[in-house]
């Protein structure tokens, strides 16, 4: 995965934020960027009566999740490193601004006021189409980020991105591989069979898109799967087995059309997925340029 800038971690007292700190902390040693773990007092929060009570949880929840980072890499060469910020406002307001300057935002799938259910919470699904950097929606499905200082946890399925020939589609790929590639997990491409431009350029498309990952991405596992299905349907089947499902913020033929700031696959598929979800918006990758596409 490339990471640009820094790695910024929603922080507002919830088991899933805590794990997405653990996750993203990992990632800042990996990358080498730093982390910033941010929590946001909202006026308006239904748990709290007003603006002070409201900074003393987002106080206590940055102290406790520090706290548990530390304790996760007590012993190790490397200590674990992070600052930590208070901010007021709206929560997926000030992380979408923050979002201007970020490599990486992260967050828990539901927070502090919602039940640990299946689907996603508020600012988990605002946040996606506003933000300006990938966003990480951090699920908790093979075990805990505190079971290990270095290593997600995981199970055999790898990652998962569906592709198509957008700029998004490509870019959202490139930080696939380079997570799978960082990780010695496999990377899963899946393939709707029945685009516009028909079955066989679909296939062509897909093994050119292959070739160009590996040549980026020396001793990338990489394999595809074609699908007769809706996409929507196709990549949330995937999502229950995969450990990373990764999208592009807007695509194209299967995989496109727009809705507001998501395009409509993966606006649909983000309340639904099983698995941690990144949603990768379009950047300028030189890597691009090489990127062949079916005649």
């Amino acid at each position: 995965m490339q990471i640009n800038g820094d790695i910024i971690v929603g922080i507002d007292g919830s088991e899933a934020s805590c794990e997405a700190a653990a996750w993203a902390l990992k990632e800042s040693r990996r990358s080498g960027q730093p982390l910033r773990l941010v929590s946001v007092a909202a006026a308006a929060h239904p748990k709290f009566a007003d603006l002070t009570e409201a900074r003393q949880a987002a106080e206590t929840a940055l102290a406790e999740v520090g706290r548990r980072l530390t304790e996760l890499m007590a012993g190790q060469e490397t200590p674990a490193v992070f600052t930590t910020e208070l901010h007021d406002g709206d929560p997926a307001e000030v992380m979408a601004e923050l979002s201007e300057d970020a490599g990486l935002l992260v967050i828990g799938h539901h927070g502090s006021d919602q039940p640990p259910t299946g689907r996603i919470g508020t600012v988990s699904s605002g946040l996606p189409g506003h933000a300006l950097s990938p966003v990480l929606i951090h699920r908790a499905t093979r075990g805990s980020e505190f079971d290990s200082v270095d290593v997600h946890p995981r199970g055999e399925a790898g990652v998962v991105i569906g592709l198509d020939t957008s700029d998004y589609s490509g870019v959202a790929a490139l930080n696939a591989a380079g997570y799978a590639a960082a990780t010695n997990a496999t990377l899963h491409i899946v393939v709707g069979t029945a685009p516009l431009d028909g079955d066989e350029k679909a296939r062509a498309q897909t093994e050119l898109d292959m070739t160009w990952l590996r040549s980026h991405f020396p001793g990338l596992r990489v394999d595809a799967a074609y699908h007769d299905v809706d996409p929507v349907d196709l990549l949330i089947e995937q999502s229950r087995e995969a450990d990373l499902l990764v999208m592009g913020k807007r695509g194209i033929g299967r995989f496109a059309s727009m809705l507001a700031q998501l395009g409509r696959t993966t606006s649909q598929v983000m309340p639904r997925a099983e698995c941690s979800l990144l949603v990768v918006p379009f950047r300028d990758d030189p890597k691009l340029d090489d990127r062949r596409l079916a005649d």
